[in-house]
């Protein structure tokens, strides 16, 4: 509570800051969406509150387009979407507006840079053509229905069709095919291995490295951060990013948050890096930290107008 009366004072102390927020963007896992992977109740009402009051909401995020339209399509939240950490600007129509992809140079590099590790690490590439994974198939089985599709009691048959998208691959064939590699992520559930392999993923010239997780990487094109891609859409709108208020809560949200926004917001929930970095805390993703802190924005914003 006293994060939360700490956002609601900070952006009323200063109106006419608030006053010029003409776009608001969230991050999605850990910031708008809440522990099971959806848009709360009163997130999706602010959203409706923000939208009314004639400013735009959107969202930046690492997941691909796919992953992150269906949240938002069961909410009902139309919208437009920096996806893949900026890799790709969408608008709410689904039509790719800008990409930036990973040459085949840079994602032999990142093979390279993990190879001392390819029985224990599973290698994801996000392409124009769907997602294929490098990885032996048991580690890849135990990783992906555990941790991104937790279930009890499926059978075999059930697993292979929740893993039928994810195409196994070596990395020979995949070199062979002509692929658009918007994303490569390194997944272990062993954390201190995703730090070991840190260095060497950093070493390779010219790309991003970040974490939505502490159990992955994901690497992009060096123009594919979520604060390059925001700094892009922004710009294709006619607006300057201090008329953006941002929020996010995890490494790779740190580039969006450095900037000079409006408002850059963290969860109660973020590192406490990204906490420092920040001009705010607000409330947990649990807690429907999003909507306390877009609430307190249109407030003040509200008590501007009938001064």
């Amino acid at each position: 509570m006293e994060q939360s009366q700490h956002t609601l004072s900070l952006i009323a102390s200063d109106p006419e800051r608030s006053q010029k927020i003409r776009v608001v963007v969230s991050d999605m896992d850990g910031s708008f969406l809440n522990g099971a992977g959806k848009v709360s109740k009163a997130n999706r009402e602010a959203v409706k509150r923000l939208q009314e009051a004639g400013l735009r909401f959107i969202v930046c995020t690492g997941r691909t387009f796919g992953e992150a339209s269906l949240p938002l399509k069961e909410a009902g939240i139309a919208c437009d979407m920096i996806a893949m950490n900026g890799a790709a600007i969408y608008g709410k129509d689904g039509k790719l507006k800008r990409e930036h992809f990973l040459s085949m140079d840079k994602v032999r590099a990142v093979f390279q840079a993990v190879r001392d590790w390819q029985k224990e690490l599973i290698l994801q590439l996000v392409t124009d053509q769907g997602e294929y994974i490098v990885a032996e198939e048991e580690v890849f089985r135990h990783f992906f229905l555990t941790r991104l599709f937790p279930g009890k009691d499926r059978t075999r048959e059930e697993e292979d069709l929740i893993l039928k998208p994810y195409r196994r691959i070596v990395p020979e064939a995949f070199f062979r095919m002509e692929l658009k590699c918007y994303k490569a992520v390194t997944l272990s559930e062993d954390v201190d291995l995703i730090r070991q392999i840190e260095g060497r993923l950093k070493q390779i010239p010219e790309v991003c490295v970040a974490a939505s997780f502490s159990t992955n990487w994901e690497i992009t094109n060096k123009y594919a951060s979520k604060g390059e891609g925001l700094t892009d859409y922004i710009r294709s709108l006619g607006c300057s990013l201090n008329q953006v208020m941002a929020f996010g809560d995890g490494d790779n949200d740190r580039t969006m948050l450095s900037l000079p926004l409006g408002w850059s917001v963290a969860m109660g929930n973020a590192s406490e890096g990204l906490k420092k970095a920040a001009d705010m805390i607000t409330l947990s993703n649990e807690e429907d930290g999003f909507a306390e802190a877009a609430d307190a924005l249109l407030e003040a914003n509200r008590r501007r107008r009938e001064q």
